[in-house]
């Protein structure tokens, strides 16, 4: 008798894949249309013509495009990849001189070896970075280190990733400034820059509290049953929990001491940190400053704990480096999926199909309508700066003419954007973090589920106080 075989769930690089030939398959089915589009001259990027949408001639991808696409997904997306290279190459050697392990080693202390306290702290900085400076893909390089520290505290690898992942759009839904998706979202809709920010740190504080809470509960859980981990399947060899393995990935922070070296070189880095963030809110930096910083970082702090042996410091940056290879084919698979909605020209067309049911709402509903219709363009348009230059323009006009303030509708937006990352399988920085740990997609959302329809339930409640007391500062 044969043994019945089991459903598995694709692997992240499979999904993306068959999500690719599902878009390919409806640019033969979904009518291309498109919007005409024109500089916009408050944010000097190209955004659409509110009310310009019209059907243009069949346009179906063909099947060479088709496998083309990973090709061309990996060139839209080539300033990721080169700075998840040269951030992941020069975090890398600094992770190697120890400073880190002995600066959360010493947190770890001052807090009595209490896992939670740590977790809540990093995720407290990890949400800074987000909602003030819209940092999420240059935190992708910390998931080693930190998937490491999760082991050694008890913890799983899907704890490790929700510190990251949890904290960084926990905060950033309604980000404070939001360089990337606030700021753009509120040019675009000609409100006052930085407008509305009290009603963003009320949503904002809601959702990090439930990012903690979620975190501290399931991690709580695995710390007193390791066979709670979601990780873990009876029925299932390869995600046990093999006692050896855990074991070689565990490491003991108490072998790392705060010598001068390692303070020298956590000096470094918060000094680095600080001028990128002055960098991203005063001079515009984007990834090629970023990653320059990085290396002239890893640079320095190489040389202070390898004994001024430059060699040591560059083997050390591109075997660091190229552990990243998964990271770029991952993200090269994402955009695949843009690149053939775009091609075949029904991306716009999807939009439109959107934006038609909330022309027919009004007032708390018509807010709602536009955060779930930001869930779904969220699958379609990963880049929140590309997000906000398409459908800003759609939403401004629409706002209007439905009763919902442009500052809620930009709230709206940008909580969509951000909260949708967590769960749709096409998102970047959410898949190379899970390829990194090595975390099935299918098990990820089981675990983050929860948390996204809270956060949800919370914007609901955000974007109801904002349209009942026209809330605007």
């Amino acid at each position: 008798m044969k043994e019945k075989k089991e459903f598995r769930f694709p692997s992240t690089s499979t999904l993306l894949m068959c999500v690719t030939a599902v878009m390919w398959l409806l640019t033969y089915i979904v009518p291309a249309g498109q919007f005409d589009r024109a500089l916009n001259e408050a944010t000097g990027r190209e955004g659409v013509v509110a009310g310009s949408f019209h059907y243009i001639e069949q346009s179906p991808v063909n099947i060479g495009q088709l496998f083309q696409a990973p090709y061309w997904g990996l060139m839209e997306v080539i300033d990721i990849i080169a700075l998840v290279f040269i951030v992941g190459g020069a975090v890398g050697v600094i992770i190697e001189s120890g400073a880190i392990h002995a600066g959360i080693n010493k947190i770890a202390q001052k807090t009595g070896g209490k896992g939670d306290a740590v977790f809540v702290i990093l995720m407290l900085a990890f949400g800074a970075a987000s909602t003030f400076l819209g940092l999420a893909e240059e935190f992708i390089v910390f998931v080693p280190l930190l998937t490491s520290i999760a082991i050694s505290l008890g913890y799983d690898k899907i704890t490790a990733v929700a510190v990251i992942l949890l904290g960084v759009y926990g905060a950033g839904g309604f980000a404070l400034f939001g360089p990337y998706n606030t700021m753009i979202a509120q040019k675009v809709a000609e409100v006052e820059l930085l407008s509305g920010m009290g009603l963003r740190a009320i949503g904002c504080l809601g959702c990090v509290a439930i990012s903690i809470h979620h975190v501290l509960r399931y991690g709580k859980k695995i710390k007193n049953d390791p066979t709670a981990s979601l990780l873990y399947d009876k029925n299932d060899k390869s995600l046990k929990l093999d006692e050896d393995k855990v074991k070689k990935d565990i490491i003991d922070l108490s072998q790392y001491e705060l010598t001068p070296k390692r303070k020298a070189t956590l000096f470094v880095l918060i000094v680095g940190l600080i001028i990128m963030a002055i960098g991203v809110l005063k001079w515009a930096w984007w990834f090629e400053h970023m990653s320059a910083l990085f290396l002239v970082m890893a640079i320095i702090c190489g040389l202070i704990n390898f004994n001024l042996s430059f060699d040591k410091v560059v083997n050390c940056f591109v075997e660091n480096a190229a552990g990243m290879a998964t990271v770029a084919i991952l993200l090269a698979l994402s955009r695949s999926i843009v690149y053939i909605i775009t091609e075949g020209q029904i991306i716009d067309t999807i939009i439109y199909a959107i934006s038609i049911p909330l022309s027919h709402l009004s007032g708390v509903l018509a807010a709602w309508g536009i955060y779930i219709s930001q869930l779904v363009v969220n699958f379609f348009i990963p880049s929140s700066s590309g997000q906000a230059m398409v459908v800003m323009p759609i939403l401004t006009p629409l706002a209007d003419l439905i009763g919902v303030s442009r500052q809620v509708a930009v709230h709206a937006f940008t909580a969509g954007d951000y909260f949708g990352n967590m769960i749709i399988p096409t998102h970047p920085t959410t898949l190379a973090c899970l390829a990194i740990a090595g975390i099935p997609y299918n098990k990820w959302f089981k675990y983050v589920l929860p948390c996204f329809l809270k956060w949800s339930a919370w914007v609901l409640v955000v974007l109801a106080i904002g349209v009942m007391t026209n809330w605007a500062f």
